[in-house]
């Protein structure tokens, strides 16, 4: 039976809902990768499944922890359909970069999306996204991206961006824990993509953290946020490029 695999990367949620948005338009099997996992069994996909591989964009570039663990993500000619998405500033040269690191794997990228969520930081920017029309644009795409793979197509469209790559510049921010509200659940913990936090919530290796805001996101307190200042102060560096309605970008 022909399968589809769902491989995420996604701390707050949004990659992940883009990928099944996208895996619903293909038939099959589902079957769920979730690389947040720091361990995780190497997988094989067959030649005549379907991989959708979605991931965020910090800074312009995907997650370092992302790619390093899609290396355990392997295809065989297999077709892939790459999504990357953005708290409505820009994605530079994250597709392009995703859809080469799943190529180097040894699957073949047949389509591509850019869908615009939510800020994990500056949440103002972006709110309440991927809303209502991104979900039919990406159902749109969806069908037409599963109709080429049905059809055959294996062709990779031409996706935006540039080699070399941006710098990585996604820089981790202090996390703020209200201790009195803090009950040491250790969701957050649990939780971490990276480990990079005791398990009583209370203190965190700032050296590790990838700043993917998961823990502020499934704190079921709610205790524990960014400095106000440094969250202005990147309001006032980027805010101005994240105004306004960025649209989503689709490549077949």
């Amino acid at each position: 039976m022909e399968k589809r695999y769902s491989v995420t990367f996604s701390p707050t949620g949004t990659s992940r809902f883009a990928a099944e948005k996208i895996a619903q338009a293909f038939g099959g099997e589902l079957i769920a990768v979730d690389l947040c996992r720091e361990e995780g069994e190497e997988i094989q996909a067959e030649p005549e499944s379907v991989c959708i591989v979605s991931v965020p964009c910090y800074g312009g570039r995907i997650p370092p922890t992302a790619a390093e663990r899609l290396a355990r993500i392997h295809g065989r000619g297999t077709p892939a359909v790459v999504c990357v998405t953005y708290g409505n500033r820009a994605f530079e040269d994250a597709l392009l970069e995703l859809a080469d690191c799943v190529e180097a794997n040894g699957f073949r990228v047949i389509a591509g999306a850019a869908v615009a969520g939510e800020h994990n930081i500056m949440p103002q920017y972006g709110a309440g996204r991927p809303d209502a029309l991104d979900q039919k644009e990406l159902e749109q795409f969806s069908g037409e991206a599963a109709q080429k793979w049905k059809q055959g197509g294996r062709s990779r469209p031409e996706l935006p961006g540039s080699h070399p790559y941006k710098e990585y510049h996604a820089a981790a921010m202090e996390i703020l824990v209200d201790k009195k509200a803090c009950t040491g659940c250790g969701a957050c913990a649990e939780g971490c993509p990276v480990q990079a936090i005791a398990g009583d919530g209370l203190s965190a290796n700032r050296e590790r953290c990838i700043g993917c805001m998961r823990c502020i996101k499934i704190c079921p307190r709610h205790c524990r946020s960014l400095r106000e200042e440094a969250v202005a102060a990147l309001v006032q560096r980027v805010g101005k490029a994240c105004e306004g309605r960025k649209e989503n970008q689709f490549y077949l």
